[in-house]
């Protein structure tokens, strides 16, 4: 009994002992600022600390930032979509910041009323351009701003390159040839904010007819599309795959994290463009105060330079190495330690990337993917494997990845106000249509039958 007494009495002086470090662990907050974004943690940690001490800083009151994860940037879109179309024009969805988005997705959400306008302090105005290379680094109206610049490649692994004697991609072409069926990986577009836009700037870049014909083609390589646009440096750096599309930084993060030498990412030179990653206040928001601040704090040099830095030196992240480029010239012109190798306004782009119209057909994109690419890629898949063993590439391949209609059409489709179930009634004639033509091709590769005569999928 004595024993068990003076244990309760050295276990009551420890808890005295603790008592000052628990409770520092557990410091007033005085308030909150809930954020909606698709960016990783280490994104999430160097902007939330970041904030919480710049914003004690400058008021004296202690602020925690909350994340809130609805997904990745198809998801939100999807889920704010929802929300707001719930409540009342001046009601707002209980969450202060939208931290991720293209500059093709936003404005529709703009023009929707989910955001409310910010100007940002002249000094911080005058330091970031209006566009670059022509296009727009924020809305006309304030309603939104570029944070960063994110660009467009392919991430390979080098070791199984070597072993599977495949060839090193330099182009989006590389990735649809025969010999890389099985070895290309991807994420699924319909889901992914960073995947659709890598297919968007192909379009663009490529131009219409050949685009849609490269993105086929690649599709027809993919075994299965992954969820998100961060799985592919996963999967090429586990080995499961050869190479596949990335965003610049979803392909830096694994080397500079986990040594990983084996991977590189190549920009296709002929497709080369940086485009924004965007910021804006969410209508309504909870805390209306705080959210201006931290636009401001993103936008500003302190901010700006959290993308740029390496982590541990002066001014710059703590514990992740963000490796994205700011919207701000000069930071590159400050000799700031950096693993970024790139100056996007000392680089010329190859084409003008046009964030409005993809803006515009981003949905209908989207719908007509999942319809003739996502659904149906096993009936894609069978069809070029069939063209490859029977040697018909030359032909049937060519053919393979035609355009399902116009770029003039889509735009047209992309353009009407169409009720969800006249949507949903299109995007199975599409799957029809694709499945049907795809049966075709690999019918003909295998019974060395011509060409079958091309026909548009259906407009209504």
């Amino acid at each position: 009994m004595r024993k068990l007494l003076i244990a309760l009495f050295l276990l009551s002086l420890l808890a005295l002992a603790a008592a000052p470090w628990l409770l520092s662990k557990h410091e007033r907050v005085d308030e909150e600022l809930k954020i909606i974004s698709p960016h990783w943690d280490g994104i999430r940690h160097e902007f939330g600390a970041g904030f919480e001490k710049h914003y004690f800083e400058k008021t004296g009151r202690r602020i925690h930032v909350e994340w809130l994860d609805i997904g990745a940037t198809g998801e939100i879109k999807k889920y704010l979509n929802e929300r707001f179309g719930q409540i009342r024009p001046d009601e707002g969805v209980g969450a202060d910041i939208l931290f991720g988005g293209g500059m093709d997705m936003l404005p529709g959400m703009a023009d929707a009323n989910f955001f409310e306008a910010y100007t940002p302090p002249a000094e911080i105005f005058k330091d970031i351009p209006d566009s670059l290379n022509g296009q727009p680094l924020r809305d006309p109206k304030n309603r939104f701003h570029a944070a960063c610049l994110s660009t467009f490649g392919i991430v390979y692994n080098t070791e199984v390159l070597k072993r599977a004697r495949l060839p090193v991609p330099q182009t989006w072409e590389d990735l649809a040839r025969p010999e890389f069926q099985g070895w290309v990986t991807c994420g699924n577009p319909v889901q992914s904010g960073a995947v659709h836009a890598t297919l968007e700037v192909i379009l663009q870049g490529q131009g219409w007819e050949k685009g849609c014909n490269t993105i086929t083609r690649l599709c027809s390589n993919v075994r299965a599309f992954n969820e998100g646009g961060s799985s592919v440096p996963r999967d090429v750096s586990l080995g499961q795959a050869a190479a596949g599309p990335c965003i610049d930084f979803y392909a830096s993060a694994p080397v500079r994290r986990q040594g990983a030498t084996h991977l590189q990412l190549v920009i296709p030179a002929a497709e080369a463009v940086a485009t924004p990653d965007c910021i804006s206040v969410l209508r309504s928001p909870v805390n209306h105060a705080a959210a201006l601040a931290f636009m401001e704090f993103v936008l500003s040099e302190k901010g700006q330079r959290l993308w740029y830095q390496s982590r541990n030196e002066p001014g710059g992240p703590e514990k992740y190495d963000l490796e994205r480029l700011p919207v701000m010239p000069r930071i590159y012109e400050m000799g700031l330690p950096t693993h970024i190798v790139i100056n996007p306004f000392k680089q010329k782009a190859t084409f003008r990337y046009d964030s409005k119209k993809a803006g515009e057909r981003w949905a209908t994109m989207d719908d007509l993917w999942r319809s003739t690419l996502i659904e149906v890629l096993d009936d894609l898949w069978n069809a070029r494997r069939a063209i490859i063993e029977n040697n018909r590439e030359s032909d049937l391949g060519a053919e393979l990845g035609r355009a399902a209609m116009s770029e003039d059409d889509l735009l047209t489709i992309a353009r009407k106000r169409m009720p969800a179930d006249a949507r949903n009634a299109l995007r199975n004639r599409w799957s029809a249509w694709a499945r049907e033509r795809y049966k075709q091709f690999e019918n003909a590769a295998r019974t060395k039958g011509p060409v079958p005569a091309y026909a548009p999928a259906p407009k209504e």
